[in-house]
């Protein structure tokens, strides 16, 4: 009897703890690549938290079945302020190898990203707190007990801030000291790639940067590789520090940046730099980091 209430409660301990586990890629840009399959369908997609919704190409989108089309459309803005209108659907399921969705808004884009089929954005996990794990390369699906765990062992928690666009989008920021100077609000963008920095550039003249010195700063016409119409000036540069406002540890110095002309935000960052270990938990607006 001991033996089978020992064998139970074992049973129960580890169902509270179990996690969701989805193995990733990281591409070598830094892109992280996780296999998804939208209404049966499996495809190659960018797991984004800053791509506000997701979004599945015109080619992808013509492989699926039972996936009709909203009356209603999207309108948004790329971090650049181009503009992009996307015609919405509606799936049946979104599946990330043992986690699932049912009846996400998928956008459609008519734009060619190579072997990627589109992008997994936050929308479906605003109750479900998740972890990136960089070294192990997995997608962890948290339970109440293993985020518990999580936030014991977390070195920083990071306060984030959420931006909902007519409950069909979400991104999520973080306030930065930049320079030990300026403090920003910049987008947490894993669909920027690895070490990623861009500003915008009307803090150039506050940092003390001279766009004129080009053996410090390098200028670029960057064309947009949905509308290639569209061009946005970029100055790089280096930059001193840059730290998480609510926790200075989190850091980094001599980095590579990027001050682009007209950008919509303070800034965009990648997240790989911040730790090994981050949990995203929306439903708390906070990041837990183990660097």
């Amino acid at each position: 009897m001991k033996r089978s209430l020992l064998l139970l409660l074992t049973i129960v301990c580890h169902s509270l703890y179990a996690q969701t586990v989805i193995p990733i890629q990281i591409i070598p840009g830094g892109h992280i690549l996780v296999k998804a399959s939208i209404n049966g369908v499996e495809g190659n997609f960018v797991f984004d938290t800053g791509g506000g919704l997701h979004v599945v190409t015109k080619k992808f989108a013509d492989k699926l079945r039972n996936f009709p089309k909203q009356d209603g459309g999207f309108t948004g803005f790329r971090a650049t302020g181009e503009r992009i209108d996307a015609d919405l659907y509606t799936a049946d399921l979104l599946t990330l190898d043992g986690f699932t969705v049912k009846s996400p808004t998928v956008a459609v884009i008519d734009a060619n990203f190579g072997p990627i089929d589109g992008l997994i954005s936050l929308m479906s996990f605003q109750q479900t707190p998740f972890t990136i794990d960089y070294e192990q390369k997995r997608l962890i699906i948290e339970t109440d007990k293993s985020l518990a765990a999580r936030k014991k062992a977390a070195k920083a928690i990071i306060p984030l801030q959420l931006e909902r666009n007519r409950d069909k989008s979400l991104d999520i920021f973080a306030y930065f000291t930049l320079e030990n100077k300026l403090t920003l609000q910049f987008l947490l963008d894993s669909g920027a790639g690895n070490n990623v920095f861009r500003f915008n550039a009307k803090n150039i003249p506050a940092l003390g940067i001279d766009v004129n010195d080009t053996t410090k700063v390098k200028r670029i016409a960057h064309k947009s590789e949905i509308d290639t119409s569209f061009k946005s000036s970029i100055y790089h540069t280096k930059v001193g520090s840059l730290a998480a406002k609510a926790a200075p540890m989190v850091k980094a110095e001599g980095i590579n940046a990027s001050f682009v002309e007209g950008l919509i935000y303070d800034g965009i960052v990648s997240i790989n730099w911040l730790g090994k270990l981050l949990t995203i938990d929306l439903a708390k607006s906070e990041m837990l980091i183990v660097y």
